[in-house]
């Protein structure tokens, strides 16, 4: 289910940095669970989310989450390395998942599913008190969510300017709270993105993420930023 922009359009428009865009392509080329997050609403979570899913292979399954106990139970007994996609972990509406159901989500992917998720946060800390308290959740189970994406919003409502505030990494968890590294951030008063620290642990070598973020920086520059734009990149 292609969301409204790719990830192209997302370095075009500065919302993200090319370097970002790869790092994140290579973390779903390693099937990494992920949370976007931010403090504020219409903060472009769900934009965000659904363009880093877009890096996904076709071959590989996702499953959009309503909560119901039999989609979970159906999901558990036949786990075939898809994404478990969650609108948000929150109770502000009936249709995001709450309580009972996001401990579901962390059994069920025990089975062999990775998570992707939106939430209201605006550290790593919160974010991982907020998975928290909708139930017992274990360290191992928190450990799953490896990537940690933040976003800013200045504007809203009526001329709306998003971007990401920051991606970490997550090395671990310790009584629940989480142990990471700042990779990128955006640094407001140099107007630019500032990277703290390299990726670790993932299967494509740096040297593939630098040609990777030269070939979407290369796109997003000629505006070349069309879902067939996006399909011959990946096809690359």
């Amino acid at each position: 289910m292609p969301g409204d922009f790719t990830a192209l359009e997302l370095v075009q428009n500065g919302s993200m940095s090319a370097e970002m865009a790869s790092v994140l392509w290579s973390a779903m080329d390693d099937r990494r669970s992920f949370i976007v997050a931010a403090g504020p609403r219409q903060a472009g979570k769900s934009t965000t989310t659904e363009a880093i899913l877009d890096f996904l292979p076709a071959s590989v399954p996702r499953y959009d989450l309503t909560g119901d106990r039999a989609q979970m139970d159906a999901l558990a007994a036949s786990p075939d390395g898809g994404y478990l996609v969650v609108p948000e972990f929150s109770d502000h509406t009936p249709w995001y998942l709450r309580g009972e159901q996001v401990v579901q989500v962390f059994d069920t992917a025990d089975r062999g599913f990775s998570i992707a998720g939106t939430l209201h946060a605006d550290t790593p800390e919160d974010t991982f008190a907020e998975l928290r308290s909708h139930g017992p959740i274990t360290d191992s189970q928190l450990e799953r969510i490896a990537c940690l994406v933040f976003l800013g919003v200045r504007g809203y409502p009526d001329k709306p300017v998003r971007w990401v505030s920051s991606l970490w990494q997550v090395d671990g968890v310790a009584r629940g709270e989480p142990r990471g590294r700042l990779l990128c951030r955006w640094d407001a008063a140099a107007a630019r993105f500032v990277w703290e620290y390299a990726a670790v642990g993932l299967s494509a070598s740096e040297a593939l993420r630098e040609e990777r973020a030269a070939r979407i920086q290369s796109l997003a520059d000629a505006g070349r930023t069309s879902r067939a734009d996006f399909a011959e990149l990946l096809a690359a």
